[in-house]
């Protein structure tokens, strides 16, 4: 297992996988049919001391049914249609220490990963393309990782105006302006602004024809994209003004709007008039229709009809 900047024990992790992965029923041929792969912040070299050991494990669909059933007869899963197994006990900190958080590790077939890539599931394709992989026997899961080769233009251009339309969503349709600084407001006004920049942060992806991480690696990651190297500061300036660790003297509404002036691209500061504009341009560059991009928030009814995607 290479397991180098990790900051895991391979020893350690061999003796979970042996103990917990390698144990369960259904098959007696672990080591040949399961791919064990190293995902989360361990697995793309961004952890803390605190951070957790996600492994992912991957086999193909017949031997997928076999564990499944074996496991949920012996009460190791409770559901027969997800298989999550979290380790029990008071005593899980042997493997790695209580610091890391408790083991777990999750079992999927190797065709259920390759649905998510032929349907171009963001989160899931950024999940296998940065997965460590520690073993895979045969290079099963290798074979269904690669069959990812960017997206189809049609794919590419929806996407990126879903996103950049819920940006709009959320930033318009959701932030109260009219709050009159009223508390019952202070909720959805935070909302809006964070699902803003988290859909602007999506987008900064998209048009370099790039997955998507899940949430909590979204502004990490996106930095290294190139919308994200110039704005990823500003909008992590709005997102620090809702939470107040930004401005933290100032009343929170005050704190909001100046967030959403932000989003808004209002000209405050020489950059925030720089966001639409190059937003704009990356959606030029990416292939979407000038035409479209230049109508902006009037493709609205777009996205509120569905016609982009699941309607917010």
């Amino acid at each position: 297992m290479n397991l180098e900047g990790t900051g895991i024990d391979p020893a350690a992790l061999e003796r979970y996988v042996q103990e917990q992965v390698y144990s369960l029923p259904g098959t007696d041929r672990h080591r040949d049919v399961f791919s064990v792969l190293l995902t989360g912040s361990r697995g793309t070299d961004e952890y803390t001391p605190k951070s957790d050991v996600d492994i992912d494990v991957l086999c193909p669909q017949a031997v997928y049914e076999q564990v499944n059933a074996a496991s949920l007869k012996a009460g190791i899963i409770k559901s027969p249609r997800s298989f999550l197994c979290i380790l029990k006990g008071d005593d899980w900190g042997r493997y790695y220490g209580k610091a890391f958080g408790r083991p777990h590790f999750s079992l999927t077939s190797l065709e259920a990963a390759g649905r998510q890539i032929a349907s171009y599931e963001d989160v899931p394709l950024w999940i296998w393309t940065h997965a460590r992989i520690l073993s895979d026997p045969g290079g099963q899961f290798r074979k269904v990782r690669d069959q990812f080769d960017g997206y189809p233009q049609a794919v590419l251009d929806k996407k990126i105006k879903y996103r950049w339309m819920m940006a709009a969503y959320w930033e318009v349709d959701c932030y109260p302006y009219h709050h009159g600084e009223d508390s019952n407001a202070l909720l959805p006004a935070g909302a809006a602004v964070l699902n803003a920049v988290n859909e602007l942060l999506r987008f900064f992806f998209l048009v370099e024809g790039k997955p998507f991480p899940y949430a909590e690696q979204l502004l990490t990651h996106a930095e290294e994209t190139s919308l994200g190297r110039r704005f990823c500061p500003l909008l992590r300036e709005a997102a620090e003004l809702v939470v107040g660790a930004r401005a933290e003297d100032r009343p929170p509404w005050e704190r909001l709007d100046r967030a959403i002036h932000i989003l808004s691209c209002s000209g405050l500061s020489e950059q925030e008039a720089e966001l639409e504009n190059a937003c704009f341009q990356a959606m030029i560059d990416a292939g979407v229709d000038p035409a479209w991009v230049e109508a902006d928030y009037q493709n609205i009814e777009e996205l509120l009809l569905g016609r982009l995607g699941p309607l917010p």
